[in-house]
């Protein structure tokens, strides 16, 4: 299975990384690499049709995709995990409620609809385009990309400039690509109530590109028996690189390492694991 990690010696348990749509792992931050570092197996695969650099595919072959890579894997590991930004979030929960053995999904920034306060007010037309055959089309990424951080916003907008990938994905989004987006939203809202798998959701309540109802709505109707909300205030949607990235990826820490039988039961949660430090990011 081609893959952008290699896959280390057989341990315990996988996390499973899922970028965002039309992405290419950028977006995930330091989240491998800090989950590596920390003693947990990660890895990111190939997904054609959903990264950057392939033709749209249907979001039936992005499930399948994952559904092949937790095949391949689970014969090596005990324990599947996933973890996913934005759309890859959203992508781990439409894989959830097709099986049973993934252990825990950690849901960042997930979507279930575009309705953040940047969206702009023309978005639905698109739709209404796309479905009267106009599809020759590119959604162009807008400010503030995600982004609350002025800095780090500020080299999204010099790379966009020169029609890079960035830590937000790629400065344009296909037609095609949002229109199966958008069946993967309505398929994973409409069975939500499949997934038993235990939870950490991690979304601002300043989200520029989906509000909370997403996350509401999520937790309001998975069957999972954990869920952990933890909400944040200080970030706009990629909150993997934003202001509160430390919070976001020792929170993922420690719901894995908590998943993964490490003695830490709800009453000492916080107090058996002190926060890791992160690398310092040049801007």
């Amino acid at each position: 299975m081609p893959s952008r990690n290699e896959i280390g010696a057989p341990k315990d348990s996988i996390t499973i990384l899922l970028p965002g749509l039309n992405g290419g792992g950028l977006e995930l931050g330091q989240l491998p690499s800090f989950l590596n570092s920390n003693g947990f197996d990660t890895v990111l695969p190939e997904i054609k049709g959903y990264l950057f650099g392939s033709p749209a595919d249907d979001y039936e072959n992005w499930i399948s995709q994952i559904h092949n890579c937790i095949d391949e894997l689970k014969n090596q590991y005990k324990t599947i995990n996933l973890a996913g930004i934005s759309m890859g979030s959203t992508l781990a929960l439409a894989v959830a409620t097709q099986r049973v053995d993934i252990a825990s999904i950690a849901l960042l920034s997930p979507v279930l609809r575009y309705d953040g306060w940047s969206v702009p007010w023309y978005r639905f037309l698109l739709d209404i385009a796309y479905n009267l055959g106009i599809r020759d089309w590119e959604y162009s990424e807008r400010e503030p990309f995600g982004i609350k951080n002025p800095d780090l916003r500020r080299r999204v907008r010099d790379k966009f400039k020169s029609h890079e990938l960035s830590e937000v994905g790629a400065p344009l989004i296909t037609a095609r690509h949002l229109h199966e987006a958008k069946g993967l939203m309505s398929y994973t809202t409409k069975n939500l109530d499949m997934i038993t798998s235990r939870l950490l959701l991690i979304q601002s309540v300043e989200d520029d590109t989906c509000s909370i109802w997403s996350a509401e709505k999520i937790l309001a109707n998975v069957k999972s028996d954990l869920r952990r909300t933890i909400w944040l205030g200080n970030s706009y949607h990629i909150i993997t690189i934003d202001n509160e990235r430390e919070i976001v990826l020792n929170e993922a820490l420690r719901f894995f390492a908590r998943a993964a039988g490490d003695n830490r039961g709800a009453d000492n949660y916080y107090s058996d694991m002190s926060p890791k430090a992160l690398r310092t990011r040049a801007l």
